[in-house]
């Protein structure tokens, strides 16, 4: 798939459960190493996934597990923290700046492969936080621009001050709601990136018998339906352990075909 000019692969990695489980650095840093050992190569991080106490934990983790390691597509997201237990959005353009510069210094890069506006800020302007992502393009402190959790109408929005080439929402097997939001992106040119695409059960029954067919875990069943909803759509998986984010990413390669997909609906 494509992400504004970077061809990518279609499953990609979400750090979240790094920050919000009980896992070591080093344990965090072997997995973020385990995804792109397993072909990921986009690794999707941000502000806000972070422990009390500490100003970036999973930005600091994709450092350290990247380091010296070429051609990762690495995405962040901004006016959103981590205030002790609470996480507040402010999508203000000085607080977006300011959330970049704390990126960028915690990455350790010059530029950001795509910076994503985490939450709309309902006590600003879209097209003012926009608009600050769009100058820091133009600085040349991000490559590209990303909404996260918008809908059809911020989208628009949005593309009409700068572009946008990904939206980053909630989409599963069994969570469909936001599929009309993803075939917009669609026929907008937009990436669509999954976020919990494991979330929730649906037809428990239907997923094992497409398993047991292609003899792969139903997780990969999940992910694959996914994934055939479009070409544009990628699927952010989270993990806390090696093994899981392996098996994750092959399910890129998992095809399935008309009965397959009749029987998942």
């Amino acid at each position: 798939m494509i992400i504004g000019d970077r061809s990518v692969e279609p499953i990609g990695f979400g750090t979240a459960q790094l920050a919000f489980k009980d896992v070591t650095v080093e344990q965090a840093v072997a997995t973020v190493r385990a995804a792109v050992d397993s072909g990921i190569n986009v690794i999707d991080t941000a502000l806000a996934y972070t422990r009390p106490g500490v100003e970036s934990f999973a930005e600091a983790v994709v450092a350290e597990a990247l380091a010296g390691r070429a051609g990762i597509l690495v995405a962040t997201k901004g006016g959103h923290r981590r205030a002790g237990d609470t996480f507040p959005v402010d999508a203000r353009p000085p607080s977006l700046r300011a959330d970049c510069e704390v990126s960028l210094r915690t990455l350790g890069v010059d530029a950001i492969d795509l910076y994503q506006l985490h939450h709309v800020d309902s006590r600003v302007p879209l097209v003012d936080s926009v608009g600050a992502l769009e100058e820091l393009r133009i600085a040349g402190k991000i490559a590209m621009i990303g909404l996260s959790n918008v809908d059809i109408a911020q989208i628009e929005q949005a593309c009409a001050v700068a572009p946008i080439v990904s939206v980053q929402n909630r989409l599963s097997f069994a969570d469909r709601d936001d599929l009309a939001t993803a075939d917009h992106c669609r026929r907008h040119g937009i990436a669509y990136l999954a976020y919990m695409p494991l979330h929730g059960s649906g037809d428990v029954a239907a997923v094992q018998v497409v398993a047991d067919r292609h003899g792969v875990s139903p997780q990969q069943v999940r992910l694959a339906w996914l994934l055939a909803q479009g070409q544009h759509i990628m699927a952010l998986v989270g993990s806390s352990r090696p093994i899981t984010i392996a098996d994750s990413a092959a399910a890129g390669g998992l095809r399935l075909d008309d009965d397959d997909l009749h029987r998942l609906g």
